[in-house]
């Protein structure tokens, strides 16, 4: 088993929203190896510098096979931050896998895992896929929870009011209905799980909803993500509703007017954006996902995570999902992280002494006073 603080780990995106939180997470964790790897350099020194002991830094272009290739050899494990995860797909983890390292990705899902699915390399190194908040963590804390109660139903709220970058825009186009590049399409718009099957179109999208701890209304758009869909599998849960939550005015008015025509352009993607950052002026930045959960005893809790910045919870679980591979924590072969990760101590290493990030637990519906059960 190789040591933690030897092993040398490869950061592809270091220099963005998630990859620069993902490497100073690495460093607090007692890692001391890094290869920072962006198209630009300069973000990457300045990185670097801030983070301090041994880094290397090195251009990548994800879009060319010598670059990865150049840039993998380099590492033990490469931990993929760069986005959008659509049009990336599989590129870095091929990359990652021919020049004998194993591989963690903070999104990939279920698309990254059916081009990995038989190949003999995934099959002879540890590969961990949907190492972020949404896909990962998301799935994560439901688990946490049922080790002490049991899960039979589940409802959820995710979102939130921060800035959204290209990546992520593209990411989240996909996820509307009538969206492009079905291949590339993480789950099922508009629906939800009940008795053991999607139930295509069982959801609507609304408008103007006022959803428990978030301020003010909201555009609330159902979408049973490919995780989700395999929590609810995998531990028998009878019913399952997944929502969006989308309370900028403008961000809103972008994702309504997609809706039926979404595509992945670039166009699209930079009016979300832009909208974001609008929405944003004068507001506080947050973050949250909101459970209302059904426990094995019929009993209802409310299960709350508090984020200011899902890109930097981002970065830290997909750095705690790359310790947990360097340390042989979890199993040869093709995973999402939620699916391996031990939840006890990986959802208290998050979420413990982090000012920016808070997990609440209390039995009731989402209504509830949180301070009665305040983790």
């Amino acid at each position: 088993m190789r040591s933690f603080s030897d092993a040398v780990i490869g950061v592809v995106g270091a220099s963005g929203a998630v990859g620069r939180h993902a490497a100073y997470a690495l460093r607090s964790l007692g890692h001391g190896r890094l290869v920072l790897g962006a198209r630009r350099i300069d973000p990457l020194h300045t990185l670097a510098d801030g983070l301090g002991g041994p880094v290397e830094v090195v251009p990548v272009d994800v879009d060319s096979a010598e670059s990865l290739e150049a840039f993998c050899h380099r590492c033990d494990v490469v931990l993929n931050c760069a986005g959008p995860s659509y049009r990336i797909l599989d590129r870095v983890a091929v990359a990652a896998l021919a020049t004998g390292a194993d591989y963690v990705d903070v999104t990939g899902d279920t698309p990254v895992q059916d081009r990995l699915t038989g190949s003999p390399l995934a099959g002879e190194h540890r590969v961990l896929l949907s190492a972020g908040v949404l896909p990962g963590l998301s799935a994560l804390l439901p688990r946490w929870f049922a080790r002490g109660h049991g899960l039979r139903e589940m409802t959820v709220h995710a979102g939130g009011l921060e800035r959204c970058t290209g990546a992520a825009a593209g990411d989240l186009l996909l996820s509307l209905p009538g969206a492009s590049a079905s291949e590339a399409v993480f789950g099922h718009p508009l629906s939800a799980w009940r008795d053991g099957a999607v139930a295509e179109g069982a959801l609507r999208a609304r408008e103007g909803v006022r959803v428990p701890h978030f301020p003010g209304t909201a555009f609330v758009q159902p979408f049973l993500t490919g995780e989700a869909q395999r929590l609810a599998d995998a531990m028998g849960l009878h019913r399952l509703d997944w929502y969006n939550v989308h309370p900028g005015e403008r961000t809103r008015a972008v994702l309504t007017s997609a809706v039926g025509r979404a595509d992945v352009g670039s166009e699209t993607a930079e009016r979300l954006r832009r909208a974001a950052d609008l929405d944003l002026i004068g507001n506080t930045s947050y973050y949250h996902l909101v459970y209302s959960l059904v426990d094995g005893a019929g009993a209802t809790h409310t299960l709350l995570a508090r984020l200011t910045d899902s890109y930097r919870m981002t970065g830290r679980v997909g750095a705690a999902a790359t310790a947990a591979v360097v340390r042989g924590q979890t199993p040869v072969g093709v995973h999402h992280a939620a699916d391996v990760l031990d939840p006890e101590p990986t959802v208290a290493a998050l979420f413990d002494g982090d000012g920016d990030a808070a997990l609440h637990l209390w039995r009731g519906a989402a209504t509830a006073d949180l301070e009665e059960g305040a983790l």
